[in-house]
């Protein structure tokens, strides 16, 4: 059993853990495709440079189901978890940058959906159940050890978070090692990197890059790594929308620790 999982509900952290742990397995990377190809994701078709022995990471958004693929190969994973809130807005600029699913859609139409169905209809409907039911199945197993990380946690300590994920993975650092992984993987750094990708147009080989987004959204100056804020409010985009977001998900937001 070899698997190690990097997972989470998409919009929480995945990117940013990848680059964490490249960074203190191989050092800064030079390109997303170094990470892509060390680190890579099970939804996305990738050139791949994965070791004849010893661990392989792989990030998944998927539901823990009986249905995950190599189940039977999985040692351990880790989980991350992020505010709703936040994952809501996130997957609002993700919508816009990638035009995922095809479809048209309003901000305020995704809103609502959203809370109706506790999270992205369409990624329940490819596997990655709710907001709640997915951070559930990853939590609550008992099928092997998992490292549960909160993004809030990652981003106001990132340090701790990181040698807290080496501690549990078995990694050996020193020092010098971990503050180069923690500035190496820092948004400064990660946004860096996406906009030199963009501006030679590598980042469009989605076959290659991490950075997606379209070419349009790239002339509008739209960025997979937007903001990368937490407990943010929902009222700038429609007042009274906290509000609603609160009751809507009082009880999963009190199940996970987050205050309305």
């Amino acid at each position: 059993m070899n698997t190690i999982w990097i997972a989470s509900y998409p919009k929480s952290g995945n990117t940013w853990v990848r680059f964490m742990l490249y960074s203190m397995l191989f050092g800064p990377p030079k390109r997303s495709a170094d990470v892509a190809a060390k680190i890579p994701d099970i939804h996305r078709p990738m050139p791949l440079d994965l070791p004849e022995s010893g661990p392989i990471y792989v990030k998944t958004h998927f539901e823990l189901t009986k249905k995950h693929p190599q189940l039977a190969n999985t040692a351990k994973a880790i989980h991350i978890i992020r505010n709703p809130r936040d994952v809501l807005l996130s997957a609002l600029n993700y919508r816009a940058l990638t035009n995922e699913s095809a479809k048209p859609f309003s901000k305020d139409q995704f809103v609502k959906s959203f809370l109706k169905y506790g999270g992205d209809r369409h990624w329940k409907k490819i596997g990655f159940g709710t907001w709640a039911s997915h951070a559930r199945s990853w939590r609550q197993t008992d099928l092997f050890p998992v490292l549960n990380l909160r993004y809030e946690d990652l981003k106001s300590d990132p340090k701790t978070q990181l040698i807290r994920m080496a501690e549990f993975l078995g990694i050996e650092y020193d020092e010098d090692q971990l503050k180069q992984a923690v500035a190496a993987s820092s948004f400064d750094a990660m946004r860096a990197l996406e906009i030199r990708e963009k501006k030679t147009g590598k980042a469009n080989d989605l076959s290659k890059y991490l950075f997606v987004g379209t070419k349009d959204a790239t002339r509008k100056g739209m960025y997979f790594m937007n903001q990368g804020k937490a407990n943010q409010s929902l009222d700038a985009l429609s007042p009274g929308l906290d509000e609603r977001f609160n009751e809507a998900f009082k009880a999963e937001l009190a199940e996970f620790d987050y205050t309305a």
